[in-house]
């Protein structure tokens, strides 16, 4: 057996160094990955015509284009007045499930499926919440229509054209625009319908960090009353807390009869009988 050269063992490094940078987020994905090709390139193991070639790639600069074309359909505006409608305002869980990974199925088909699933998310949201569904039950059905989507032709998904363009450069014939689409199609309409029937059956309702809080708002609070009997009646409240070891930054708002302090909790002033904090 050949024994490893000193190139296998750099390449292997940096590698490893690529994905300990990603997982730590030490820098956004396109410099550490531009720096791994750097590192690669200084130590001679690939040249300056490898190095380049990704850039003339005509799979990138095809993603590249329609990132820009989707950007510009989104500042529009018309892209969400056209999900609402399509979505529809009176429609069932099931039959705006459908409507809605119908949609991006077919757009993603023939833009990159990542803008679009950016540009559809908040659109999304807003129309579950306004129809009273739960939107965590949309978000992941909609990143799974626009991978089904981007499997029925070339230019659905980033994998598609770059993969097109190895098989180029390596001599082979080119998938036809709507190859993909033999396997893609009937693979996406069952993940369609798995979604549309069983989506609310797997997903958790979940309405948010801040939604969630302004729901459970009596289960998170507890108010206090100040009685004759009470022993600090006559310190702060600050002074009060630190007495009894309770965080100030705990006291949401103080109420005092026909005062109320909402937005600044008092840190100066005696408790007074019956104030409620």
């Amino acid at each position: 057996m050949a024994a490893i050269t000193w190139e296998a063992y750099f390449v292997i490094f940096v590698l490893i160094t690529v994905f300990a940078c990603l997982i730590k987020g030490f820098r956004t994905p396109e410099i550490i990955f531009f720096g791994g090709l750097i590192a690669c390139w200084n130590a001679t193991i690939i040249s300056t015509d490898e190095a380049v070639s990704g850039f003339s790639n005509t799979g990138l600069l095809t993603v590249g284009v329609l990132n820009v074309v989707i950007k510009g359909v989104e500042r529009s505006g018309a892209a969400a007045r056209v999900c609402r409608r399509a979505f529809g305002s009176k429609t069932s869980f099931r039959m705006g499930m459908l409507r809605m990974q119908s949609l991006c199925y077919l757009i993603s088909g023939f833009f990159n499926n990542t803008p679009i699933v950016a540009l559809l998310i908040p659109i999304t949201r807003d129309w579950a919440r306004q129809r009273g569904f739960a939107p965590s039950h949309f978000l992941i059905p909609l990143s799974f229509a626009a991978i089904f989507g981007g499997t029925l032709t070339i230019i659905g998904t980033s994998t598609n054209l770059l993969v097109n363009g190895l098989l180029a450069d390596a001599g082979f014939a080119q998938f036809g625009f709507f190859e993909p689409a033999y396997v893609g199609a009937p693979l996406g309409l069952f993940g369609i319908a798995y979604c549309v029937l069983l989506a609310d059956r797997l997903l958790p309702v979940r309405g948010g960090l801040f939604r969630a809080a302004r729901d459970r708002a009596q289960e998170m609070l507890t108010q206090v009353e100040v009685l004759e009997d009470f022993a600090y009646a006559d310190q702060t409240l600050e002074a009060v807390c630190g007495k009894l070891n309770l965080p100030f930054s705990a006291v949401v708002k103080l109420r005092r009869p026909k005062v109320v302090a909402r937005s600044r909790v008092p840190t100066e002033g005696q408790l007074q009988l019956s104030d409620m904090a």
